[in-house]
């Protein structure tokens, strides 16, 4: 958990990926700086650029959709022990202050399997789909589309064996709706059938 406000850090005992080798102590002392002890020096004026620019398009965002951004992007650390590796952190907003700003985000941190920051970031609008793309310094809607919410919880629920009438009881939606809603997560994901969703979709990890 990041505490923009207050400048700490919470981290979970059970995941030291964000550690990187070091005493949770430390990370609980320094807070956000910690970032700093660990993001390799030529990512740092990345990752500021990234957060900074991240911040002012969240705060412009209408605000009764910012709890629906993520913000996702890979960064170059160093470990306690001195060797090199890539993190992906996926920040989601947790709470926000009075002003609408963000105070809480949730990170997520897994490891890459690449070695090398590629230095990408993205901003997807999780309940519409969209997804803007970091370039030349901002955040820019890309024609790819996402899955939004309600079409990864269908998709959950096909692989279930749910029927369609049932999902479209559960879902408050006709059959008409629901069926329009399959083929625009056929398009998305460039398939024909839901078995082959199913599987891109876990394939790519997006349910």
């Amino acid at each position: 958990m990041l505490d923009y406000y207050n400048n700490k850090i919470f981290v979970d005992d059970r995941s030291s990926s964000i550690l990187c080798g070091y005493p949770k102590e430390i990370a609980d002392k320094e807070g956000l700086d910690f970032l700093k002890r660990v993001i390799i020096p030529t990512n740092q004026d990345w990752a500021n650029q990234v957060n900074k620019v991240a911040f002012a398009f969240f705060f412009n965002y209408e605000e009764k959709r910012r709890m629906d951004l993520t913000l996702s992007y890979d960064l170059g650390v160093r470990t306690i022990s001195g060797s090199k590796c890539v993190l992906l952190h996926k920040i989601t907003p947790f709470k926000l202050c009075k002003n609408g700003n963000l105070w809480l985000g949730l990170c997520n941190v897994s490891e890459a399997l690449y070695e090398d920051s590629k230095n990408e970031a993205y901003i997807v609008d999780t309940e519409q789909g969209k997804k803007y793309n970091f370039i030349n310094g901002s955040f820019v809607l890309s024609k790819e589309e996402v899955l939004a919410n309600k079409e990864k919880q269908i998709l959950k629920l096909i692989a279930k064996g749910v029927t369609t009438a049932e999902i479209g009881k559960r879902l408050g939606v006709s059959e008409t709706v629901l069926n329009r809603n399959k083929r625009k997560i056929f398009d998305k994901l460039g398939v024909d059938s839901s078995a082959s969703a199913i599987y891109k979709a876990y394939m790519e990890k997006l349910i």
